[in-house]
């Protein structure tokens, strides 16, 4: 019985465990097993019982460890949470501005998400619901973002209609850049994917996006060397599965928000006489 109440691991990191409202004391004890921070539930589910607990454990957030026991589990979740602050990435949010946020709710400092050691965070901060405690590390913040990212955007870039679209690395990055654009430019999810196929066509063959969410792409060819924004799913998975077409010029109508593709450069014309008037 010691073995199933004793820490999962000597010196394990903190973690934050959220128990929501309306968790009874087994949903608890199969989160905390899955999360790494019990061995055994009949274990956490016995010392609940006789400690008079079972009832009483408080929703809320909570900085838990592997290296406490089942006992000190118990009664931190007995006496209920810590303060936690909530932040909501939105779609097409720039680090910028999600870094601003950060800093007004004092959980990081100036530019530390900006200068965190590394390739640029642009891109990889998926839009969610995210909670943090007032005294969480730098460390921790980019760790939750990272695995949110690895665990909701990652599996929409690998699943792809497209053979010449890799899955590398350098595949993935791609891609996610493009969805980056996406997610800036084209605010409709039926005109994405015909988006994607136009901006790839672009790139083949060697012509500049010419992107209005992001100057740089009328000056120079090639992808921007980083994601301009973070983009949701539907970009991403927009992005992972383009639709071919005929299409190599599109503009956006600045009444209705939609966009209008053209196969040639002359109809690309009339439609700017037409909708940008």
């Amino acid at each position: 019985m010691v073995y199933f109440v004793s820490p999962v691991e000597k010196g394990g990191a903190g973690q934050m465990f959220i128990v929501e409202k309306g968790d009874g004391v087994r949903e608890i004890a199969k989160s905390l097993e899955e999360s790494g921070l019990i061995k055994s539930p009949a274990a956490f589910l016995v010392y609940s019982a006789v400690s008079g607990s079972a009832d009483k454990l408080k929703a809320g957030a909570y900085d838990l460890s592997p290296a406490m026991n089942v006992f000190h589990i118990v009664d931190t979740l007995r006496r209920g949470p810590k303060e936690d602050l909530t932040i909501r990435v939105g779609e097409g949010d720039t680090l910028a501005e999600i870094e601003a946020e950060l800093v007004k709710l004092k959980i990081i400092k100036p530019k530390a998400l900006s200068k965190f050691p590394g390739k640029s965070l642009e891109g990889f901060l998926f839009p969610d619901t995210y909670r943090f405690f007032p005294s969480s590390s730098i460390e921790d913040v980019v760790k939750k973002f990272m695995t949110n990212f690895y665990k909701q955007a990652v599996p929409a870039l690998t699943q792809t209609n497209d053979s010449q679209l890799t899955t590398n690395d350098s595949g993935i990055y791609e891609k996610l850049i493009i969805a980056s654009i996406l997610e800036k430019e084209v605010p409709f999810h039926d005109d994405r994917r015909l988006v994607a196929g136009v901006l790839y066509k672009r790139l083949k063959i060697g012509m500049a996006l010419q992107v209005d969410a992001y100057p740089w792409t009328y000056e120079h060819a090639g992808l921007p060397p980083k994601p301009i924004s973070n983009p949701g799913l539907d970009a991403i998975r927009a992005a992972a599965n383009p639709s071919a077409s005929d299409y190599l010029y599109y503009l956006s109508d600045p009444v209705t928000k939609k966009t209008i593709f053209s196969k040639t450069f002359d109809e690309h014309k009339t439609n700017k006489l037409k909708y940008l008037k």
